[in-house]
């Protein structure tokens, strides 16, 4: 009885440490993530043009988020929101697979009584201090105390585990290379993390249950693991976010290849422990990083050839490529709700481009006098077909366990997607005026043209000042945005009457006259909502960290 009961505690303290250790994983890597000011995704998109700085980029942003898988799936979302291609993407994800090695080498940090300490300084920093900060320290603190105080948990719970002859049994079984690494594949698919799967052999090596020899293998398991968090996330996206995640897979199984060949040839298993010697924790770390060095090295050369391995596995259709308007949620990313809106902004900044478009085409076809109507419906149906996924995404995000600054933004996103589409709306109308004119053979007297031109010229001002706020995050632009729409007011107001008197001067002008005046109508609601999105953007002081 008291044998069952010691095994159930030691399945509890297992259990208990590994949560305390992905939480600790969590806060620590929320902490850099605020230490870099929300800035991670836009570092990601401006520096993959050069394979070495892309590599580098990759390594230092994955060092941050903690999470290989974190950061493939940025570049998932990225690739399928049309803003990276996916040969921009390989070098990254080299990059990545070495960053995540840092983990490794945190959980290696003999810190003994120490973790208490810097978990409670943590919370105090947390709890007590308001600046932002020193927040952000105090999580990196907590979390890195608490991942030294689950892996100690962790290591008390499975110390038992050494007078069990299946646990031995089981290790004798890992130094075949294929069972080592299937072991090491599962344990870390079951755990959606390989720095969890690496830290519970981290707390088996502390408590003295296993050499390094007994993890070589499952150490190449456990990083081809790591790739279905980001496969989990492409299958809801295009052909491209999957080639994404299949260049990551393809990484690792070369890295799993490769050190399967060397290991079976070669004394690592020696060499590690000369690198660190006494310490099988360490020794696991610096294995962690030396073959993803090693891979990454022998691979970088070759990042066209992963490209093209992923264009085999997954073929164009034959079909030209369009863009993927509909935004769909993402499966098993980290911090989900973090990425949903800077997907969503990226759609947006996308409506905003193909309103834009509308709007120009529906205009100039007036005073060109011939018909835009087919081009701009058929951008009317692209952006309804944005607006209906923006929609759907953030009542599903306002119904979720968002925080309030999200609950916040997913309101002033909801708002400006409903003005973007009302502007769609009157795209067409103006559009489908024009179409009539042509059909009709109507024409607009010199005056009236010379009023349009005004009209437009103003409108066209706000939508560039709308762009400019957008690049520069410049509130004070609000203010032009607040000229032009009382200036379309007034010059609508003035117009409409004047043709009013045009129409009582001459019969022959009535038809032109009641498109014209149609015309001024759906010119001024769309500055309306023009200066709704200019407000919704400049909310709350002009945070330029909240521009879309």
């Amino acid at each position: 009885m008291i044998k069952t009961e010691m095994k159930f505690k030691d399945i509890l303290a297992v259990l208990s440490g590994l949560a305390i250790f992905l939480y600790g994983m969590e806060v620590m890597g929320s902490g850099f993530k605020h230490m870099a000011g929300g800035k991670l995704q836009d570092f990601l998109e401006k520096l993959t043009k050069k394979p070495v700085v892309a590599l580098l980029s990759g390594m230092l942003v994955t060092a941050l988020v903690q999470s290989s898988g974190a950061t493939t799936s940025m570049l998932v979302s990225f690739v399928n929101a049309g803003i990276m291609k996916v040969a921009q993407t390989v070098y990254v994800i080299l990059g990545s697979n070495v960053g995540t090695t840092i983990t490794g080498h945190l959980m290696a940090l003999d810190v003994g009584l120490v973790a208490p300490f810097l978990a409670f300084i943590g919370v105090c920093l947390i709890m007590f201090v308001k600046n932002d900060k020193l927040n952000a320290i105090g999580e990196i603190m907590m979390g890195l105390g608490f991942i030294f105080i689950g892996m100690d948990t962790m290591s008390g719970g499975l110390k038992p585990l050494g007078s069990s002859p299946f646990f031995l049994k089981l290790l004798s079984e890992m130094r075949n290379p294929l069972f080592g690494i299937l072991i090491g594949f599962v344990l870390t698919t079951i755990v959606q993390s390989s720095s969890a799967s690496l830290g519970i052999i981290q707390s088996l090596a502390k408590g003295g249950l296993v050499g390094i020899k007994d993890v070589m293998f499952f150490n190449l398991g456990q990083n081809i693991g790591s790739c279905t968090t980001a496969m989990l996330a492409s299958l809801s996206f295009n052909r491209d976010a999957k080639r994404v995640s299949i260049i990551n897979f393809t990484f690792n199984l070369c890295n799993a290849i490769l050190f399967t060949v060397l290991y079976s040839f070669l004394p690592f298993d020696r060499w590690y422990e000369m690198i660190a010697p006494g310490s099988v924790v360490r020794q696991i770390a610096m294995m962690h990083t030396i073959t993803n060095v090693i891979t990454s090295t022998v691979l970088f050369p070759f990042a066209k050839a992963l490209s093209k391995i992923a264009y085999l596995i997954i073929p164009d259709q034959g079909t030209e490529k369009k863009l993927q308007p509909e935004v769909k949620q993402a499966a098993n990313i980290e911090n989900n709700t973090a990425f949903n809106i800077y997907g969503i902004n990226i759609e947006i900044n996308n409506m905003l481009d193909l309103v834009e478009a509308g709007i120009q085409k529906s205009l100039m076809a007036i005073l060109e006098h011939h018909s835009a109507v087919d081009e701009v419906a058929e951008t009317e149906k692209e952006v309804n077909t944005i607006h209906r996924g923006i929609s759907r995404n953030l009542l599903l995000l306002m119904h979720s366990n968002t925080n309030m600054e999200e609950a916040r933004q997913a309101v002033k996103l909801f708002s400006i997607n409903m003005d973007l589409e009302r502007m769609s709306d009157h795209a067409l109308n103006i559009a489908q005026a024009g179409d009539a004119m042509v059909k009709e053979d109507l024409v607009f007297s010199v005056g009236t043209h010379d009023e349009l031109h005004r009209l437009i010229e103003t409108v066209m001002d706000s939508l560039h000042v709308i762009n400019m706020i957008i690049e520069t995050g410049d509130g004070s632009l609000l203010e032009k945005i607040s000229e032009n729409e009382d200036r379309l007011d007034e010059l609508c107001y003035r117009y409409r009457d004047v043709e009013i008197k045009r129409m009582q001067d001459t019969a022959e002008g009535a038809k032109s006259g009641v498109i014209y005046a149609e015309l001024l109508i759906d010119i001024e609601r769309i500055g309306d909502h023009i200066m709704n999105v200019a407000e919704s953007l400049c909310e709350s002081d002009m945070d330029h960290n909240e521009v879309i």
